[in-house]
This record gives structure tokens, C-alpha cells and sequence, in this order.
């Protein structure tokens, strides 16, 4: 377990200092970590404000400009089961009654092509089709898909038949007897009239498929008492293995929500930003990625944030949560869940950074950049490497308030290169800056500050790098777990309405000694990126 008892001097910042010792072993079993493993999910309904300013092509170029690959963007949610394909219709789309509710969403081909053209080059697309709408022999689906293939080209990389299908019963788009041979039966049928198309057979690439798209948690009751199946170890058994067809497999996860009071009157920033709490959460899904792993096909997280239905200002937009992401993204392809898709909507409280100005709750708030972004650009400097990595969660870093992972550059069949560890401290530090943003409710704004100074790890950390070797340190900071501004990725900040980068990356240097150890002080609430220079 990690050290951090003892206390014995003052560090850097004046404070004294507890004592953390990091041990990162000569073997850890590793998984690969993707170049995009941080993606994003873009509700159908709010594609248009998303591209309607450069801030969001800005914001995915400085991370392409890192990790050499731009994040995947799906564009999928609850919406893509109301989307109807018009070819005729002389607008783009058209969603009614309105955005904010939204019952049937219309599009066109002029839909595609205003997203298709926006983002950065070699940005990979994922769409949702409508599986809810199952009349004439589901020819809104298969009419989708080819007028996605006809706009996106080798873009479009897979397709999802369905949104969080196992809440079908719930919402009363299927019957009672809704379950896995079903689901299979209906995938099979959409899907196999894709691939026989004339265009998927002229294609030079071929779009695949991410299929399952689950939306109840492994340890929680589906929505409807019916039917407790859809999870991927029954997928998978009953057969939904098609190779040729199925790129992926997607599970959805909130670790809390904002859809029911119950819900709501237990949402906690101290229980967002909590490693255990995390790995509670993430570690349910390991049977899953057994399954997934035995089908030969990886299972990623296809949509997720903070909190379902949109987020809760004042959790879902503070550090804590930049913090939580970064720890989400690293822990999950630990477990061999290689991408996490995090869920964009242009007024919802989770969203990472909001393209235009919007009434929201009785507040004029202003387009800008919030803290999970920011949690973004610090994973980019993890994931850019030359070469394929691979990552491991470290033993001796993994509390409720300190996470550590381990990242290899490929070597030999027998041999793989340690390059980089990552330390994240979640002590909930509330600081009295950085409190507002105006991008964010300013209702929400924290009025609780922590007492004291606060506190200061020194951490150790012994690896196999020999003495003398060098290293960069990147530090994600902020005045506090509460702040929703002033943070930055060691000196870089961001303009809130262009996205324009503020200030050159300055990494500190440290040295490993002569037994081995690399040795830095880290604030709480804080994480660390240790590099080979």
C-alpha cells in the first residue's frame, strides 16, 4: 500500500510534507494504450452548435498537434434513435419541437457534409442509426448509413445500430420480451443489408461496427424488471461475434446522475474525484472485458461523463472532475477497455467546452473552455508517443486519494521500456481562487473553502531507470478541487472563445538518483506526468 503517514519536513511550498513512496515494478501485466484512447460522443441533436465556431476545431487541433492522431468523435446519444433520413429536405436538419426537446430529429445529406468538412484531418467518425424505428424493414437505418458512407468516405469508421438498446423496454419502443436473441436478431438484419448494399461492396473501406451499446452497469438493476440480460458475457455467448463485422463492443457508464431526485440529493464531488470509488466503478466491467477479450473483439466505453442527463454544474465542471477524467481514461485501458467516449451536449453542465452562448437556469452563460478539457490536454502528453505504449495500474499508488500508472514504449517480444508514470493526487483540496467561470452557473459556484495550507506530498518513486537519467515534469494544477478556472497544464492556458493556446509548456527537470528514485513534491489535488526527456 502507499506510504503517506509519515511527516517529516517542510517542502518547497512551506508546508510540511507526508511521505509517499512509489514502487514501479520490473513486471506489471499491461494493455495498450491507444493515441485516442480520450474520445468524445456529440448528441446528434447539438452536431450544428458544435461546428457553428472554430473552438471546437482549434481545441481537437492542439490535441492532434500532440498525439499526432485528432480524438475520435462519435456522433451518437438518445437522439440518434429519433433521427429520420430526408433526402429531400432543403435544410440541413430540423429538430422537433426544439433542441432542448427533442422527438424526432430530421436530416438531410447537407447534415453530414457540414460535420464531415469541420474537423481536423484524420478525425475518426462513429454514427449512431436509428434502431427504435423498426417499419419497413428498417429502411431509415440502412438509408442512414449510406448517406453517412456517401458524405464521410473512409471518415466513417463504424456505425452503431442503437442507442443504450437494454432501456428500450422502459421507453416502451419494445415489448417485454426484449432481450439478447432479439436485439442479435434485429442487429443482424440492419446490419446485413448495410454490408450487402451495392456502395458497402464498392467501398475501398469499409465501415465496421460497434455493437452492444449498453447502457445499465454490470452490478445495476436494468430499468425494466422483465429482463436482466443485456450485458457483453450473454452477447457474446449467444454469438454476436461477427468478426468481418464488429470492430468494438460499447458499454455506457455515469458513476452518477442527475435524472431522478433520489439521484440527484446523492451527487458528491468528494465521491466524483475518489480513485476507490473510480476502480469500484471501472472494476465491474473486467468480466465484461474477459468476455469481450475471449470474442477477440475490445470493449470500450462508448458514452460517459460525470453524471447522467447532462451533468450538475458545480461537480461536473471543477478540477476534481479534470482530475477524475484523467484517472478514468488511464484506469480503463489498464483493464484492457481501450477508448473512453466522453459525452458532449451544447447546454449540458458535463460538457467539456461549450461552442456558443446559452440561457440556462436564469444565467446568460458565455461559450468557453471548462476544466475537462484541460484534463485532456494533460492525458495528450501521456498518449503521444512514436511508438505503440502500453500501461499498467502501479500497486503501491492506489488509494482513495492517490492513482499511479505505469506507461511502456514497445521494445522486443521480451522487453518493454519504461517512458513514463503518471501520479495523481484526489485529496479534496477547496481553494478560495478560480471559483467562477462564465461558461458555468454561477449558482454553483463553491462557497465552502478548505482550512489550513494545503497539504504537500513528497513522493519517491523507484523505477528501473538508471541514475542519472532525466526527466520532464508535466503538472496538471488548479487553486483547488472546486476551481472551475485558473487552471492550467504546467504554464499553458487556453482563450475561452477561441481556444487559441496561452503560454509555452514549461516542464520542470528532476534527476534520478544514484538508488534509483526520481523524487518531486506534488500538491493535493494535483496530477503529475514523469517523462524520459
Amino acid at each position: 500500500m502507499v506510504k503517506s503517514s509519515r511527516i517529516y519536513l517542510l517542502s518547497t511550498f512551506g508546508v510540511a510534507a507526508s511521505a509517499t513512496d512509489v514502487l514501479v515494478p520490473k513486471h506489471l501485466p499491461f494493455r495498450y494504450l491507444l493515441r485516442d484512447a480520450y474520445a468524445y460522443s456529440l448528441e446528434p441533436v447539438w452536431t450544428e452548435d458544435y461546428i457553428s465556431s472554430n473552438l471546437t476545431r482549434n481545441l481537437m487541433n492542439v490535441i492532434a498537434d500532440i498525439t499526432g492522431k485528432p480524438p475520435a468523435f462519435r456522433v451518437g446519444g438518445t437522439t440518434g434513435d429519433l433521427t429520420y433520413y430526408h433526402p429531400e429536405l432543403n435544410v440541413s436538419a430540423v429538430a422537433l419541437p426544439n433542441t432542448t426537446v427533442t422527438n424526432t430529429f430530421n436530416i438531410s445529406n447537407a447534415w453530414f457534409e457540414q460535420w464531415s468538412i469541420y474537423f481536423p484531418e484524420g478525425t475518426d467518425f462513429l454514427y449512431t442509426l436509428n434502431l427504435r424505428d423498426n417499419s419497413s424493414a428498417w429502411q431509415n437505418a440502412v438509408q442512414e448509413a449510406a448517406a453517412a458512407h456517401s458524405v464521410l468516405g473512409d471518415k466513417l469508421k463504424l456505425f452503431e445500430i442503437g442507442n443504450e438498446i437494454d432501456h428500450f423496454i422502459n421507453k416502451g419502443w419494445r415489448p417485454p420480451t426484449w432481450d439478447v436473441t432479439m436485439y442479435i436478431q434485429q442487429w443482424r438484419n440492419i446490419s446485413d443489408q448495410i454490408v450487402q448494399s451495392p456502395w458497402y461492396k464498392a467501398a475501398d473501406h469499409h465501415p465496421k461496427f460497434q455493437a452492444a451499446v449498453f447502457a445499465d452497469p454490470p452490478w445495476v438493476p436494468d430499468q425494466q424488471d422483465e429482463i436482466d440480460d443485456f450485458d457483453i458475457i450473454n452477447l457474446t455467448r449467444a454469438g454476436l461475434t461477427e468478426h468481418e463485422k464488429i470492430d468494438t463492443y460499447s458499454v455506457h457508464l455515469y458513476p452518477q446522475s442527475t435524472c431522478d431526485t433520489a439521484r440527484w440529493y446523492r451527487l458528491s464531488l468528494d465521491l466524483l474525484s475518489n480513485h476507490s470509488v473510480l476502480w469500484h466503478n471501472v472494476s465491474q466491467y473486467i468480466p465484461q472485458v474477459a468476455a469481450a477479450d475471449k470474442a477477440g473483439i475490445p470493449l470500450v466505453f462508448g458514452e460517459t461523463n460525470s453524471a447522467s442527463c447532462s451533468g450538475r454544474s458545480g461537480i461536473s465542471d471543477t478540477f476534481g472532475a479534470a482530475l477524475w477524467s484523467v484517472d478514468y481514461v488511464l484506469l480503463a485501458a489498464s483493464i484492457g477497455m481501450p477508448k473512453v467516449y466522453f459525452h458532449l451536449g451544447a447546454n449540458a453542465e458535463y460538457s467539456s467546452f461549450v461552442p456558443l452562448p446559452y440561457e440556462h437556469k436564469n444565467e446568460s452563460l458565455q461559450a468557453g473552455i471548462r476544466s475537462l478539457y484541460y484534463g485532456h490536454y494533460f492525458i495528450a502528453h501521456v498518449l503521444a508517443s512514436e511508438k505503440q505504449q502500453r500501461i499498467a495500474q502501479l500497486p503501491t499508488a492506489n488509494t482513495s486519494d492517490f492513482s499511479g500508472y505505469a506507461i511502456y514504449s514497445a521494445g522486443n517480444r521480451y522487453h518493454e521500456q519504461l517512458n513514463k508514470v503518471v501520479l495523481i493526487d484526489l485529496q479534496i483540496w477547496n481553494g478560495t481562487q478560480g471559483l467562477s467561470n462564465p461558461s458555468t452557473l454561477s449558482t454553483t459556484d463553491s462557497t465552502y473553502h478548505s482550512a489550513g495550507q494545503r497539504p504537500v506530498r513528497e513522493v519517491s518513486v523507484t523505477t528501473c531507470w538508471p541514475a542519472g537519467t532525466r526527466l520532464g515534469v508535466i503538472r496538471l494544477q488548479a487553486p483547488g478541487t472546486n476551481a472551475k478556472s485558473e487552471i492550467s497544464v504546467s504554464g499553458v492556458r487556453f482563450d475561452p472563445q477561441t481556444g487559441a493556446q496561452i503560454g509555452a509548456l514549461k516542464t520542470e527537470e528532476i534527476v534520478v538518483g544514484g538508488d534509483g528514485r526520481a523524487c518531486l513534491e506534488m500538491q493535493a489535488a494535483e496530477a503529475v506526468l514523469l517523462h524520459i526527456k
